[in-house]
């Protein structure tokens, strides 16, 4: 993500045209300038401040959801119970293969899955 600060060393202007102030020069570069940053940089708090809070309020209707036993997460692409037939073939061929000791690195290449996966199948079959 480019910052406010990136922009500003390579002078980039930005001119808002539904703000008078930002779409104008007031004569003072200098202060032209300063008013100018000095919005922006209020604009990016507030923008920052907003996204904050709705991540907040997110993570207290997951939580809400949770307790109330309707918000269960993402379905497991590769599981025992999962509803695609050849996903769940891979799951079982990845749980043989683990159970026959070979290497972690090999079955994820072997069924073209990533090495987490096959952890977390690993640790699946463990519980």
């Amino acid at each position: 993500m480019i910052n406010f600060y990136h922009l500003k060393k390579k002078n980039v202007q930005l001119i808002i045209t539904s703000l008078p102030i930002m779409a104008e020069a007031i004569g003072n570069p200098l202060l032209d300038k300063f008013i100018k940053d000095l919005i922006i940089q209020i604009l990016s708090m507030i923008a920052e401040q907003e996204r904050t809070e709705s991540k907040r309020r997110q993570a207290q209707g997951i939580k809400l959801a949770k307790a109330n036993g309707v918000y269960k997460g993402r379905p497991k692409l590769y599981s025992a119970n999962t509803k695609n037939p050849q996903r769940r073939l891979v799951y079982e061929n990845i749980v043989k293969d683990l159970n026959e000791g070979i290497a972690i690195s090999r079955i994820a290449k072997d069924y073209n899955v990533t090495r987490q996966t096959v952890y977390r199948i690993k640790q699946d079959i463990v519980i």
